[in-house]
């Protein structure tokens, strides 16, 4: 089999797994601008209602930590069938809950389906040959990017056509979505596990496990306290994680509760908050593609980073100061994804930099690990805090955890800006 077959059969595989995690994020993003207010009408507090993230999220952790493992031993395919069935089983179950606690269950299993995010990178990885990873890698980014966008788009329109019973409309949409996604991937999706590969795609993963060999190093594998230790020991690398935790921490809290704020500070229903969602995830989708990149060029990962911050922090303190100014609110939130836009690739890109290249993927590891915490813990303490605080002015208590990570930022830069210029990687 040709070197082009071989790669018009991955981009045909890599096409499909980009399906699999949008229609899966389109799904979720239906749920994601009301599903706190709708806990809130099953009598559940502010803090109740942004722990249902948390619940999503620590489904997610435990189901990585075991779903691409058993992907090497039983094939990616067979997983993700799995996942993908659970997942339409969850968003079903979610659109008929009548109780709190009932939704907590959906959203913890539908967590667990989520994790077959790690499937589909070692599906990913499985058909691409090491050089042109990075670049393939990409496709999990714009199908979270355009699922974010759309999910809270088609929201809007059930709830514009559905007001009375939208929560059943959302789940059956959701359950629908995976469903065509099961079919896709039944169908059309082959294994890719090197051990037991389709026949049609045997060749092109011959290819990369060959050149996996290649490039492979002979060292000796090491114990992981070792290689903690030296990650612990790099300064740079560890203000990064810390600054990460402090900024995901706080804005995933804040995501979190927006919902709660927007209806209760600005008195906006669920079809307006569709509507801002929307937005947001239009704004990231155009600023990853015109603007992140460009500014990153001109300016390094240092500048970009820190604008970022800066734009986040800023927009987050002022969602309770403009209330209740209902066109003052869609700049505010769109700036807001401005800045998450920049932060994220510009952090990203510093974190791969500043960790030793030879343990690159436990470093980089344990950064998902520690986004995976700061992504548990947040919307639980920021929904404490909105319930504690007088409503949406706890906003200010949140930009101002981030204004510490923004200071952290600058402070510690300066030494890592200088450790790159020495090593002469700046």
């Amino acid at each position: 089999m040709t070197t082009e077959t071989n790669q018009k059969l991955r981009r045909t595989t890599l096409s499909l797994v980009f399906l699999t995690i949008f229609l899966d994020l389109v799904g979720f993003g239906l749920f994601i601008p009301i599903l706190a207010n709708v806990a809130r009408s099953f009598d559940a507090t502010a803090a109740q209602a942004a722990a249902l993230s948390t619940w999503f999220s620590i489904g997610t952790l435990l189901a990585s930590l075991i779903l691409g493992r058993l992907s090497d031993r039983v094939g990616r395919r067979k997983i993700l069938i799995l996942t993908i069935s659970l997942s339409a089983a969850a968003q079903l179950a979610t659109g008929f809950a009548q109780t709190y606690l009932f939704l907590v269950a959906c959203r913890f299993v539908a967590g667990l389906a989520s994790g077959n995010i790690a499937v589909a990178q070692a599906a990913i990885a499985d058909i691409t040959v090491p050089k042109e990873r990075g670049r393939s890698m990409i496709i999990i980014g714009l199908a979270f990017g355009f699922g974010f966008a759309i999910g809270p788009a088609l929201g809007g329109l059930v709830a514009r056509f559905f007001p009375e019973n939208f929560l059943m409309v959302l789940g059956i949409t959701a359950a629908s979505l995976n469903v065509l996604n099961l079919l896709a991937v039944q169908s059309k999706l082959p294994e890719t596990n090197h051990k037991f590969p389709s026949p049609s795609i045997k060749a092109a993963v011959d290819e990369v496990k060959q050149a996996q060999l290649e490039s492979a190093t002979s060292g000796e594998k090491r114990p992981v306290a070792e290689d903690l230790k030296r990650l612990v020991s790099e300064k740079g690398f560890v203000a990064l994680l810390t600054m990460q935790f402090i900024q995901m921490f706080g804005f995933v809290g804040v995501e979190t509760i927006m919902p709660i704020a927007l209806q209760d500070a600005y008195g906006l229903d669920n079809k307006h908050i569709f509507d801002l969602f929307t937005y947001m995830g239009l704004t990231i989708i155009l600023a990853n593609g015109l603007l992140a990149r460009p500014l990153l060029k001109k300016f390094g990962e240092f500048k970009t980073l820190n604008l970022g911050q800066i734009l986040v922090m800023g927009s987050i303190a002022a969602i309770p100061f403009f209330a209740p100014n209902t066109k003052a609110i869609t700049l505010i939130l769109i700036v807001m994804a401005t800045g998450s836009a920049l932060f994220n690739p510009a952090l990203s890109a510093l974190v791969s930099r500043l960790a030793p290249s030879d343990i690159q993927g436990f470093a980089l590891g344990a950064n998902q690990s520690l986004a995976s915490t700061a992504r548990i813990l947040g919307p639980v303490c920021m929904g404490f805090l909105y319930q504690t605080l007088y409503g949406a002015s706890s906003l200010y208590v949140s930009s101002a955890i981030l204004l510490i990570a923004t200071l952290f930022s600058i402070a510690g830069m300066w030494g890592i800006r200088q450790k790159l210029k020495l090593e002469g990687n700046l």
